[in-house]
């Protein structure tokens, strides 16, 4: 394996030469060189001039069927006709107000359309606001004050969320409550019960144990960045929601990822198990920063509604932002929706997935090697192990140094997506670009087997 890293790394590095160049320069200013952690990856950044449809394109002019599409909220391909016209025109008529634009209005209505349980909503900037305000929602709601998180889901960059992620102890029962990172208070990770994924039995004992305490439990139905693309069981979310409903529990759904991408009604649509609030963004966005957060219309109303007056004696929540009214993001998540809504489109999305996790599977069937490709409709993770994981544990047990010099031949081979991270297919693609994805695939492993 180690052969097969060296040639990887010399072909990146006589592709990027710019990038390497950029990168020797831009350390000196941005930590790492990039302007956020999912950028850096060894033996250097790769840094991007340009994007459109399923491509992406780097300083050096290598062009590269782009797999993560960043992160996700790219559902259509970079920059999609519907969405760019729609976003022009509506620059040309103001960017951003405090004042409550219509817009607002047409996209809440839009997504209640195919999420009726988000019967009030807040839009908001990312992903992880929509998740961070929907637990502040839930302690003002409950009068509790923990929340339950489980172990290896990621729900975003606040303090709150970086619970128990990539970091875990204990015993798979009980986990313990540890932090992502520096820079976690204590009293975050006091006030966090963490929770064993995909373990229905050892979950209800735990939220049984703290009922009293806990405000909500928050959940990822498709694991993100750190259990990339792994699926939850029907019946660990089904008896979550029996027991969170039981003791008067808030269940939040984090479909940040998962909205509007596995189903227009999302991992509550597949399912059939309806949360109490939900957390949304990427997707929503056509592109473009915006997030949501909203469920239970006496929820919402209760603490978010403002105040109506000195005889509102109501405990609200603060939640409120420069950006709140972003008349361009607003705009594009309309016009991103109305491109979802056309028949097929979904249908395609998921065909691509499908044969992307079926295609992989079998070359590593044809190769000897123990891949498992997990994930739902367009969303798909590959892994390294002779079972596939079902726990951020399992994932920590499979074979990541494997991993590690695949998704460094990827790279080297034109396919971007960063180590680890779950990948999604996207409306731009064709079968050929499919096809182009799994011979790539192939021809890296077909390397790394033969040393």
């Amino acid at each position: 394996m180690r052969q097969a890293r060296n040639l990887f790394v010399e072909r990146y590095r006589s592709r990027t030469p710019e990038s390497r160049r950029l990168y020797g320069e831009a350390r000196t200013h941005l930590p790492g060189g990039v302007p956020g952690n999912a950028g850096y990856r060894p033996p250097y950044p790769l840094y991007v001039e340009r994007a459109a449809g399923p491509f992406l394109w780097d300083v050096d002019g290598n062009r590269y069927i782009d797999s993560l599409i960043g992160g996700g909220p790219h559902i259509l391909g970079h920059s999609p006709p519907a969405v760019m016209d729609a976003v022009a025109e509506q620059i040309r008529s103001g960017t951003s107000t405090i004042a409550p634009p219509a817009t607002a209005l047409v996209l809440a209505r839009r997504i209640q359309k195919h999420m009726p349980h988000m019967e009030m909503m807040r839009f908001v900037h990312t992903g992880s606001e929509a998740v961070h305000m929907s637990m502040r929602v839930a302690r003002a709601f409950t009068g509790r004050a923990k929340v339950g998180k489980f172990e290896g889901n990621f729900h975003g960059g606040y303090d709150n969320l970086l619970v128990s992620g990539t970091s875990f102890g204990g015993a798979e029962e009980r986990p313990l409550s540890l932090p992502e990172g520096g820079g976690i208070p204590q009293s975050v990770l006091d006030d966090t019960v963490v929770l064993p994924f995909n373990n229905t039995d050892a979950t209800v004992a735990l939220i049984e144990q703290h009922a009293s305490e806990l405000a909500a439990v928050v959940v990822e139905a498709v694991g993100g960045t750190w259990l990339g693309g792994i699926v939850a069981d029907q019946g660990f979310l089904e008896a979550l929601r029996e027991v969170t409903a039981r003791h008067g529990i808030l269940l939040i759904f984090d479909e940040v990822i998962t909205g509007f991408r596995v189903a227009l009604g999302g991992s509550a649509e597949v399912t059939g198990v309806t949360p109490d609030l939900t957390a949304l963004a990427k997707t929503i966005g056509g592109g473009f920063p915006l997030g949501a957060f909203g469920g239970r219309r006496d929820i919402m109303d209760q603490v978010v509604t403002p105040s109506r007056g000195p005889d509102d004696d109501r405990l609200t929540i603060f939640q409120s932002g420069t950006f709140q009214s972003n008349l361009v993001s607003l705009t594009a998540g309309l016009a991103m929706l109305s491109e979802l809504e056309k028949p097929g489109v979904l249908d395609k999305l998921n065909d691509h997935g499908d044969r992307v996790r079926e295609g992989m599977e079998k070359i590593g069937a044809n190769l000897g090697l123990p891949i498992r490709a997990v994930g739902q409709g367009s969303i798909f993770g590959v892994y390294f192990a002779d079972e596939a994981p079902r726990t951020i544990r399992d994932v920590a047990d499979s074979d990541r140094e494997l991993a590690a010099t695949f998704y460094l031949g990827l790279l080297a081979h034109g396919v971007y997506i960063t180590p680890y991270h779950l990948g999604f297919t996207n409306a731009a693609q064709g079968r050929s670009e499919i096809d182009e994805l799994l011979d790539i695939c192939h021809s890296v492993l077909a390397t790394i087997g033969e040393g």
